[in-house]
């Protein structure tokens, strides 16, 4: 369990420095080298950065969707509370 733990927040980790730096690092590279030429260069250059902010998301939402799925146990204790689909109708 903990391994899995860790590897949840080693990728929300990862997503989190890529958000914070590879839209910042696209726009700049692309501003001075990829569109210098442009009537609007930012605009272009915010484009890119819009582009990989995207990317990254996408990125985490399927791997995030990719992971397994676990059944929740709810440890044999049959005074707990029912949530989801354990919960029963009592009306």
């Amino acid at each position: 369990m903990h391994e899995q733990n860790r590897e949840v927040a080693t990728k929300l980790g990862t997503a989190t420095l890529l958000m914070f730096t590879l839209p910042i690092m696209s726009f700049y590279v692309s501003l001075h080298s990829i569109f210098p030429n442009k009537d609007d260069p930012t605009m272009w250059a915010g484009g890119v950065a819009v582009f990989f902010t995207n990317v990254i998301i996408a990125g985490y939402v399927i791997s995030a969707f990719s992971e397994k799925n676990e059944d929740v146990d709810c440890g044999g204790d049959e005074a707990g509370p029912r949530v989801s689909s354990f919960k029963q109708r009592t009306d």
